[in-house]
């Protein structure tokens, strides 16, 4: 594939037709706010305008991400809304870029688990306020807990609840021991618990009591560093600072977010001025925003592009046929051709330098399409196979999916297999990804393009039988091995972070063999800046800090 033929991918205009959309396996969202919906500004978060400036911000997201706890439109909604409208007990450290970020203090300041290993207490931040002005305090914490995890809770949220379960599923009981303290038992040893936590966002109960989970999101009111002050479904959302936030007033005077799923359209828009920061623009046009001044930032960090597989049926029921795939993919042409150099080679779950990489495995999926004829020949396939893949069309972490899908076709094809590639919306990949291929209305795919966050130890579980739909999420592949569920279970269980790392490790090691999902790239978190957004930090993570940030000029 050339450069043309990528750009005219990547901007949407190869797809031709309407797609079907996936019957919805999971709950599904809230309705979105009428056009124009906005969310009063409470007297405690009102701003006053100074000179940061307005943030304008394109997004690869499809729509803008619905703001409940959490958002949907994958992480990338938890990036520019969720984590900004509200704080976890605990938040990763993202205002640096200098080591992989870890969970640290926000609601809470304090926690740890006693000698029995299951009971967990959390000292909460005293004095914060909920933007509508009433105490964030150990009941706010219990409600959202009952709400997420409690069915015949009066404000039990479904949607919410399903997006959650999977991070909170060993949690047994939760309670209040006094106004600041929470107490928190898990069924079993659980190390990763401080993980866990600090994606369950803390809204306002009595925001959520007055509207209600149907039109609370109109109305989404946290405790974070920014405010809802507009939210039309579709066009835009308007986030405003929240002087009293207690971590210290943003310095922005606004941010604003815009959906805008095609690549092409983002940089159109970037280069007019209607935003000054773009999430991944097309990769041919890296070399001349920089020329032209800009700030164009990358950087290593726990993600993945994947294509995973379905080990219901076949052919990937088999695992030579899963790993000759491994082999026939040009990993290579993918990332310095095609990809422009902004992300890099996947060979296993996670990145070289990582804790969690797998050394003795290395980089053993290197490109050679003999060796892949052979496997494909060893598992009973030497005439060729045919396979449907579906993939997002754009949408959070996704890079460039069209164009990728279309050199992995021509990958396969040169080893005799068939991909019939499947262009769908975003969140009907994150629908079919939460029900797994299981269900019997996804059987008919052999795998899926995902972008799975990996920075979490508790992403390892859905390698794990337990975590195979309907009784959990996410093993959306259906894989299951012995050795790979004890590996995994004795890192859940040690809470030595450097034992646990080498626990983690041996895991992916033993996962890369298995090959329950293809490897592809690790993508290095592109995005361009205008010269005059000051301030800000690229880390390692999916996630990002936007207190620091100026807009000069």
């Amino acid at each position: 594939m050339n450069r043309r033929d990528f750009l005219r991918l990547a901007s949407g205009s190869a797809l031709v037709g309407p797609v079907a959309l996936l019957v919805a396996c999971s709950p599904s969202a809230p309705a979105a706010p009428t056009s124009g919906a906005t969310a009063a500004k409470a007297t405690p978060g009102q701003t006053s305008k100074t000179s940061g400036g307005t943030l304008l911000v394109g997004m690869s997201a499809g729509n803008v991400p619905y703001p409940n706890t959490p958002p949907n439109e994958g992480a990338e909604g938890s990036r520019f809304v969720g984590f900004q409208i509200y704080n976890a007990l605990l938040q990763l450290n993202v205002e640096q870029g200098d080591t992989t970020p870890v969970p640290g203090a926000a609601l809470a300041t304090k926690w740890g688990v006693g000698p029995d290993k299951l009971t967990w207490n959390f000292e909460l931040r005293q004095g914060v306020k909920f933007h509508d002005g009433t105490d964030f305090n150990a009941d706010a914490v219990v409600f959202q807990f009952n709400r997420l995890l409690k069915k015949d809770f009066e404000f039990y949220d479904a949607a919410s609840g399903a997006a959650s379960i999977s991070n909170l599923g060993t949690i047994d009981s939760f309670r209040a021991v006094d106004d600041h303290t929470v107490e928190i038992k898990t069924k079993f040893p659980d190390a990763f618990l401080p993980w866990e936590l600090h994606t369950v966002m803390m809204p306002s109960p009595t925001a959520v009591k007055k509207w209600g989970n149907a039109d609370y999101q109109a109305h989404a009111t946290g405790t974070g560093p920014f405010l809802m002050t507009k939210y039309v479904d579709g066009q835009v959302m308007e986030l405003t600072p929240n002087d009293a936030y207690w971590g210290g007033r943003p310095k922005l005077d606004k941010m604003i977010v815009y959906p805008m799923p095609d690549p092409a359209a983002r940089l159109a828009a970037f280069r007019s001025g209607e935003v000054n920061w773009a999430e991944v623009p097309p990769p041919d046009s890296v070399e001349q925003l920089k020329s032209s001044g800009n700030q164009v930032l990358f950087k290593q960090y726990p993600h993945a592009i994947i294509v995973a597989l379905n080990l219901f049926t076949e052919p990937f029921n088999n695992p030579k046929a899963r790993e000759a795939l491994q082999y026939a993919i040009d990993r290579d042409k993918m990332t310095k051709d095609l990809l422009n150099g902004v992300g890099a080679p996947a060979y296993q779950w996670m990145y070289r330098g990582h804790p969690w990489f797998n050394t003795e495995f290395g980089d053993k999926y290197k490109y050679d399409p003999a060796k892949a004829k052979q496997l494909l020949a060893d598992a009973g396939y030497s005439s060729g196979l045919k396979i449907n893949v579906p993939y997002p069309t754009s949408g959070s972490g996704n890079m460039w999916p069209p164009p990728m899908m279309e050199l992995m076709q021509a990958n396969f094809k040169a080893v005799g297999v068939d991909m019939t590639i499947v262009p769908l919306e975003w969140n009907n990949i994150l629908t079919m990804y939460r029900a797994g291929f299981v269900q019997p209305e996804n059987q008919k795919y052999q795998g899926m393009f995902f972008s799975p966050n990996t920075s979490a130890p508790f992403t390892m579980l859905n390698f794990t039988k337990a975590r195979i739909q309907p009784a959990g999420c996410c093993n959306v592949f259906g894989f299951t091995d012995p050795q790979v569920e004890d590996t995994i279970g004795s890192a859940q269980a040690e809470f030595d972070q450097t034992k646990q790392d080498a626990l983690l490790s041996k895991a992916m090691g033993q996962v890369a063999a298995a090959s329950p999902a293809l490897y592809v790239v690790h993508d290095l978190n592109l995005r361009v800046l205008a010269p005059q957004v000051k301030g800000f930090v690229q880390p390692q993570s999916w996630y990002a800090d936007f207190k620091n940030i100026t807009v000069t000029g």
